[in-house]
């Protein structure tokens, strides 16, 4: 059978790659809470949790965000 030598490819692109790879924006019905979440590109994967220690990095915790007109759907969800 014939050999299959793959063709290498040149980068798609030369320039560095961006400081945040994702941005995470946590609703409440159709209201905005918190500010939104940038994941640094030194973090390939993130959490999501209803935890309480403060978010950065790798970790998003939504237990710390506070909202004064949640209504009881919210707080039975979160």
């Amino acid at each position: 059978p014939p050999q299959h030598n793959p063709v290498l490819q040149p980068p798609v692109s030369t320039q560095p790659g961006p400081e945040f790879w994702c941005s995470i924006a946590y609703f409440e019905q159709d209201v905005q809470v918190g500010e939104i979440f940038k994941v640094p590109s030194s973090c390939p994967t993130v959490v999501v949790d209803g935890y309480v220690d403060p978010s950065g990095g790798a970790r998003f915790c939504l237990g710390q965000l506070s909202n004064v007109q949640r209504c009881a759907a919210s707080e039975r969800a979160r």
